[in-house]
């Protein structure tokens, strides 16, 4: 039986890559738009704090005006930007690196919804 040459795995080397996150805690990062506790994202960057990772859709809801009031329903609006959110180290469970699969490198999987729920889909999700 031939032995595999491995290869010594560090963090530098998930950046700009797509990786599988499990997590200890969803529900601290609901808010964000992560709803389940394994999703892939793409890592963006780490810090001492955690992991940062890329949100290319994430959601903000203008529902208020100018004095706090809420709108009516035909003013209020959604605006979609990129970002940036971190995951506490002392959240991740554990993180899972693909260096050889076709596929899980940017661009590609962000064809697709990856990782994250946006506001309007739990709504919807609710009503049916």
């Amino acid at each position: 039986m031939k032995e595999k040459d491995y290869k010594m795995m560090n963090i530098e080397q998930i950046i700009n890559d797509v990786v599988l996150i499990v997590l200890d805690d969803v529900e601290a990062l609901r808010p964000t738009g992560i709803s389940n506790a394994q999703f892939y994202a793409r890592v963006i960057g780490y810090d001492e704090f955690g992991l940062w990772i890329e949100h290319p859709k994430y959601e903000i809801v203008y529902s208020e005006d100018e004095s706090g009031k809420p709108l009516p329903a035909d003013k209020i609006r959604k605006e979609q930007l990129e970002a940036s959110v971190l995951v506490h180290w002392r959240n991740i469970v554990t993180i899972v690196h693909f260096p050889n699969r076709e596929g899980f490198d940017f661009p590609s999987p962000f064809e697709k919804t990856i990782g994250f729920e946006s506001k309007n889909s739990e709504e919807e999700s609710d009503t049916q």
